[in-house]
């Protein structure tokens, strides 16, 4: 509900004189109104819009003041309901406290008490309102926790059990091959090296998978992160695919940035390795750099690789879409969990590419000198 709907005051009022009066007065103090002379008007209102406050007449021609306010708050008990009269009494005052008034104010009165009260009013019905949205937003974060474990747990068991007929299919083909391959004929080992690919294919699109779903459910503080130690531990984990590819990889400075340190892994792990899956004849040359840009730290992954058609810019990031194929090994994820992973720190992602001469993949990450925020 918009807050300048909880401000909105109904005025319930049988004198046009009065009404006219009253509602002139709360508009001229900002408040949006709405008059009507008789319980019934008054009640239609109420079913049709919100309010924040009603003041209401005690002495109404169809029903008194008390029953409209309990026929109010039946409605809905958050409106604070002010009843204004010119007769009052101790009972009446009694009555109309036991019965859920906001307040009792008398119309000989100072017309600032009226309008006291009505503040008070607005403004507690906002703090009501902040309160519950609050506190509905903690009970919505609290189940979307939930769900994302219970969700996390049963990828991990489907991951499982998915895997297991794989293995045991890839585990009697290599069987069959060593204990019979040369007894088969030629055509039959090659159909067996063609299962034993498929299956470490299948196994290798769960594992994508597996990390796609977990780069979009991670929630944890941003951190003080050196992204020269990002870029060794992805450097690291591609040792073998460096070493065997005679990759050179050349890096300029880097900063410290907020993030989550083991997705930054990540992504840098998987830009490089496409920079050494996606080669020309020649050995990859790979360049890491990055450069302030105000409030960001742009970093760039440039290659001399086999690059990317223009067309294929805006469909690149999509999961499972792939360029080539079964010459590049892959499963068309790894830059979609590039992309979600930058997206949950707030940056963007995007390239840069000639065909026959490379591409250079960019990618923004706040400034550590920024305030903390959470993914």
């Amino acid at each position: 509900m918009p807050v300048d709907r909880i401000s909105q005051v109904l005025v319930v009022e049988d004198s046009p004189t009065e009404l006219r009066l009253l509602c002139d007065l709360l508009r001229d103090e900002g408040f949006p109104v709405i008059g009507c002379s008789s319980a019934a008007e008054a009640l239609e209102h109420v079913q049709q819009q919100d309010f924040g406050v009603a003041v209401v007449d005690l002495r109404l021609p169809d029903l008194s003041g008390t029953q409209l306010l309990q026929r109010i708050r039946s409605f809905d008990e958050q409106i604070r309901v002010i009843i204004y009269t010119g007769a009052r009494s101790y009972d009446s005052v009694k009555e109309a406290i036991n019965l859920g008034a906001f307040a009792y104010v008398e119309k000989l009165g100072d017309p600032s008490e009226l309008l006291r009260h009505v503040h008070r009013a607005c403004f507690e019905r906002v703090d009501r309102y902040a309160l519950d949205l609050e506190r509905a937003v903690a009970e919505r974060t609290e189940q979307l926790a939930h769900n994302n474990h219970e969700l996390e747990n049963f990828t991990s068991v489907v991951a499982h059990d998915l895997r297991s007929p794989l293995l045991t299919i890839s585990g009697y083909c290599q069987l069959l091959l060593e204990e019979f391959g040369q007894n088969l004929p030629t055509e039959a080992g090659q159909y067996l090296d063609q299962i034993i690919g498929g299956t470490a294919r299948m196994n290798q699109l769960i594992e994508d998978l597996l990390e796609y779903s977990r780069a979009a459910r991670v929630h944890q503080e941003l951190e003080r992160v050196d992204m020269a130690a990002v870029l060794t531990n992805a450097q690291a984990n591609l040792e073998a695919s460096i070493r065997e590819q005679s990759a050179e990889i050349e890096a300029g400075p880097m900063p410290t940035v907020q993030g989550d340190s083991t997705q930054l892994v990540q992504v840098l792990q998987n830009l490089i390795g496409n920079a050494i899956k996606f080669r020309r004849d020649e050995p990859p040359r790979i360049q890491v750099h990055a450069v302030r840009d105000g409030d960001l730290w742009r970093f760039s992954v440039q290659d001399n690789g086999i690059g990317v058609a223009q067309d294929h810019f805006a469909r690149i990031f999509q999961t499972f879409h792939r360029l080539h194929g079964q010459e590049y090994p892959g499963t068309g994820i790894g830059l979609a969990i590039c992309k979600k992973i930058i997206d949950r720190h707030g940056g963007r992602i995007w390239l840069d590419s000639i065909v026959g001469q490379g591409t250079t993949f960019y990618f923004t990450l706040s400034a550590q000198d920024r305030p903390a925020q959470s993914l």
